[in-house]
């Protein structure tokens, strides 16, 4: 091979300092300063996401209110094809609310001995005190009314002012 040895072209990068840099580039890690920044990025982040998140969480709860009126107002149609009236009770339609929702108590009313309704019902499913929807300002009462013909979503907020729009979105 003509006597040259391979060795003697190549460098290593422990004798040669300009390849030492890079290296010694590579072992440092983030300044206080870049660190702060991220978690400031971070914090700024998550205080505009948690609202957004907490609204989405309450708006997903008030989804299984309107299955539990939806439920009743389907039992209350099913009861009245077999006994011509309404129910007076949740029992007498064999519903169970708990099994729907834990963050709502549900009850009816207008029906009964002496009925507030001439021909019909409200039900109504209020924020339970103790649940998980309890921070629900917008939405606390939640209800359905039929009057003879006529069926109405209403909601009212924790200062009784109608709600209908935000809650129900029709």
């Amino acid at each position: 091979m003509n006597g040259i040895r391979i060795t003697e072209h190549l460098e290593c990068p422990a004798e040669n300092p300009s390849m030492r840099q890079p290296l010694r580039r590579a072992r440092q890690g983030f300044t206080l300063i870049e660190l702060m920044v991220a978690v400031v990025i971070v914090g700024i982040l998550a205080a505009v996401a948690y609202p957004a998140y907490t609204s989405f969480v309450q708006r997903g709860r008030r989804a299984d209110a309107m299955a539990v009126l939806t439920a009743v107002v389907q039992a209350q149609e099913r009861y009245r094809a077999n006994n011509s009236a309404y129910a007076s009770s949740l029992d007498a339609l064999n519903v169970d609310a708990s099994a729907i929702t834990s963050n709502y108590d549900v009850s009816t009313a207008g029906v009964g001995n002496p009925a507030s309704l001439v021909s019909g019902y409200v039900v109504t499913a209020a924020i339970n005190a103790s649940g998980r929807q309890k921070n629900d300002t917008v939405c606390a009462q939640m209800s359905v009314q039929l009057d003879g013909a006529k069926l109405q979503y209403l909601a009212y907020d924790t200062t009784n002012a109608d709600t209908r729009l935000a809650c129900w979105g029709r």
